[in-house]
């Protein structure tokens, strides 16, 4: 179920934030110890669903810095009040447990365990010790630095499953979203998300209409297929915007989230056995092919992958990227015979350079690192050119990061460096660049990146689903996005 944690800190403050969670909430969380103190017992009237007190002390992460014997009181008050449940900390001790299983109108029994940031857990040790406390459900939380920590999470809710106990295991911080989002999948009681003003009770809360809407969290079961998008950072990714309403358009119980990698053989060998398929993007279109047991021809001559799928059980990796560009060219001007110029000798620039050429296409690569171009160009058979010496070309091609939100008043060249007929910018966001605005006043065609994206996408959806996509709803999906609006 989703958990709502109401925080306040006023009573009408808590009155707003149950009004926008209601739909999209199972149980309500008040928060206590970041409710104003004389508001604390009038907000639980305002509950219209089942709730959980909790008054969060300071040892333990939360805001409460008052004697323990008025937090014990406060909570039996929440409890009198109709308290569904109860969130007591393991460490408070057994007898403060007992004291509240006691209770005349007794609630269940959250027996948790939130560790200081930096501290990992040992799942096996933790889930022993909160179950000897013999509490209705086992709560740990942890801070994430990196998503292959939220197998630790996984590990946890697996031991719990074992005995039938009912279990919620948190990864906290961005990189932990994952473990918040699949939590059916991995059999949990509950996942904690925030109230639609994005006031959360802690690091890395999804809004509960996210939750609800996006990934359809509280449908997933243990047999739902995962898949995701790898990178770091993935604050511009919109992937999950995309493909999570493909999958209900295709009628598939899969799942798509974002998984915030640094180390990526940590992750390879903890999460990838998990999933059925990922995006990859920057750093590691390249790095993630020496843990594939396949890789498609053209990708592996390219030397990138931002594809990768599970096929009876081993890891194949492709690169849509790379005929998404052309595609997207192509629907405009023929490469053949054609100079193509490419700023950048990143991994984009790789994958669009290598189809360009063998698409017939004289390829010119620029860099402001030359040694970069230089060694871009030997490999892919290209021509290295000086950027202050690039000349002209048919078409150019903006393969570099410059330029994207929230950074959207910059261009990787100046306007007068633009002389080619067609201007394609792989940035997606904004949709139109710095960059394809000066080309539109030197009267060249451009081209968004929201192209490249969307033909990529859509061999990437077919990957996944095995089905063509609905082209018209990511397009729409795209620019609603794109113009900050939600679906």
């Amino acid at each position: 179920m989703i958990i709502v944690s109401l925080t306040g800190p006023t009573l009408p403050d808590v009155r707003r934030q149950v009004k926008g969670a209601k739909p999209f909430a199972d149980v309500f969380e008040f928060r206590l110890d970041l409710i104003s103190a004389e508001d604390r017992i009038p907000v639980l009237s305002l509950s219209p669903l089942p709730f959980i007190a909790t008054c969060r002390p300071a040892w333990e992460g939360g805001a409460f810095t008052g004697p323990e014997e008025e937090r014990f009181v406060l909570l039996e008050s929440a409890c009198e009040e109709g308290a569904a449940y109860v969130d007591i900390e393991y460490r408070a001790g057994r007898r403060v447990l007992d004291r509240f299983r006691g209770l005349l109108r007794r609630p269940g029994l959250i027996v948790s365990y939130h560790l200081p940031s930096g501290k990992l857990p040992d799942p096996a040790r933790l889930y022993g010790k909160l179950h000897s406390a013999h509490g209705d459900v086992v709560k740990m939380a942890f801070v994430a630095h990196d998503s292959y920590q939220n197998v630790l999470a996984f590990e946890f809710l697996a031991l719990a499953r074992q005995d039938r106990q009912k279990a919620v295991a948190i990864a906290m911080g961005e990189e932990g979203e994952p473990s918040r989002i699949l939590y059916k999948k991995f059999w949990g009681w509950g996942t904690y998300a925030s109230t639609e003003d994005g006031r959360s009770a802690a690091p890395g809360q999804v809004r509960a209409s996210e939750l609800k809407k996006i990934y359809r969290a509280d449908l997933l079961t243990p047999s739902t297929k995962v898949f995701g998008v790898v990178g770091n950072p993935l604050g511009q990714s919109k992937g999950i915007y995309v493909h999570n309403p493909l999958f209900r358009k295709a009628r598939k119980n899969s799942v798509y989230c974002r998984f915030i990698v640094s180390d990526l053989g940590r992750f390879m060998h903890a999460i990838a056995p998990h999933l059925d398929g990922f995006s990859v993007t920057i750093p590691h279109k390249q790095q993630v092919m020496r843990y594939l047991d396949r890789i498609d021809p053209t990708a592996r001559k390219i030397g990138a992958v931002n594809t990768v799928v599970r096929r009876q059980g081993t890891l194949y990796g492709t690169n849509t990227d790379a005929p998404g560009a052309l595609d997207a060219i192509e629907a405009h001007m023929r490469v053949r015979g054609k100079t193509v110029l490419i700023l950048g000798a990143g991994g984009a620039a790789r994958a669009i350079a290598f189809e360009a050429k063998r698409r017939g296409a004289k390829v010119h690569i620029t860099n402001r690192t030359v040694t970069k171009s230089r060694k871009l160009a030997r490999e892919l058979g290209a021509v290295a050119v000086a950027f202050g010496d690039a000349g002209d070309a048919d078409i150019l091609v903006n393969a570099t990061s410059v330029g994207m939100t929230p950074h959207a008043s910059e261009s990787p060249v100046p306007r007068s460096f633009i002389r080619a007929r067609l201007v394609f910018d792989a940035v997606y966001n904004p949709p139109v660049t710095r960059l394809l605005r000066d080309a539109r006043t030197k009267k060249a065609r451009i081209i968004s990146g929201l192209e490249m994206y969307v033909n990529q996408g859509v061999r990437q959806s077919r990957l996944f689903t095995g089905r063509k996509p609905d082209i018209a709803l990511m397009r729409r999906i795209l620019r609603a996005r794109l113009l900050g609006h939600r679906q």
